[in-house]
């Protein structure tokens, strides 16, 4: 039998595959790091529209002194997907309003709703 020479140059067949397991498993924890992080910006963008909206229609609300009573609506382009409720409730003292804005929406079939509150005072 010929003996067979180690040559010092190269690797074997077995390193390459464990050098291309360990790449492919941290190509696929970079993948998902990378795609948790859109879905989060995507998700805060979202949240910080309604409240922005919410916050536009609380002070709509509360300006003038409101009556009590609820109503809802949706708001207009480009903000259509949106939904808003108002609801105006009577405070302890009679001369002040409790008004609670919900604004709701979709998000892969799941609707989210963030309510904003405030205090409105003769």
């Amino acid at each position: 039998m010929p003996d067979r020479a180690v040559s010092p140059k190269g690797f074997t067949l077995l390193e390459v595959l464990v050098s291309l397991a360990i790449l492919s498993a941290t190509l696929i924890m970079a993948f998902q790091v990378t795609s948790g992080a859109i879905a989060a910006a995507e998700r805060s963008e979202t949240w910080t529209t309604a409240s922005l909206l919410g916050e536009e229609k609380l002070r709509e609300a509360t300006e003038p002194f409101p009556e009590i009573q609820e109503t809802k609506g949706t708001f207009p382009d480009p903000y259509e997907e949106y939904a808003w409720k108002i609801s105006v409730k009577q405070a302890l003292h009679p001369d002040a309003r409790e008004v609670y804005v919900s604004v709701s929406w979709k998000t892969g079939g799941v609707e989210e709703t963030i309510t904003l509150s405030g205090l409105s005072v003769r």
